[in-house]
């Protein structure tokens, strides 16, 4: 009887010690630092951002901006009415550089032509870069429209 207490003793011993060393060999692994040499991954890049174009209306008339044109660009068949903007996001990218840009600016009403006006603008990489058409007729004194 004695015998078979002992073995009942052993196997149980057993399982605590195999338990014992299964938790010890997950706690070394677990909790080893990481080795002096180590792959680093590489850099993150910046999301890729734009210039952008916005164009103001804040003519005193009943004009409207109906196409804006850069290079690599061209919007039409806008209708940006008085007090009113439109943003364009320039992700096509910049075939003329982001200096000295040419920007025409076309408006009309629904009964006359279309006139044009234009200015050379300097983008900034991910920044809004504003034109804005003012003024009125000449005849309602003021000296015309204009790009500022």
């Amino acid at each position: 009887m004695r015998k078979r207490l002992h073995v009942i003793r052993s196997k149980t011993q057993v399982q605590y010690w195999t338990t014992l060393v299964i938790f010890g060999i997950i706690f070394a692994f677990t909790a080893c630092s990481k080795d002096s040499v180590s792959i680093e991954e590489p850099p993150k890049e910046p999301p890729e951002e734009y210039p952008t174009l916005k164009i103001v209306n804040q003519v005193t008339d009943n004009r409207y901006i109906s196409s804006v044109e850069l290079v690599g660009y061209e919007f039409n068949n806008l209708n940006i009415t008085s007090d009113n903007s439109q943003t364009f996001a320039l992700d096509s990218g910049m075939p003329g550089g982001y200096e000295n840009i040419n920007i025409i600016v076309s408006y009309r009403t629904s009964t006359t032509p279309t006139n044009s006006r234009n200015t050379t603008v300097n983008f900034k990489y991910g920044e809004i870069t504003t034109i804005t058409l003012k003024g009125c007729i000449s005849y309602e004194g003021c000296d015309g429209h204009f790009l500022e």
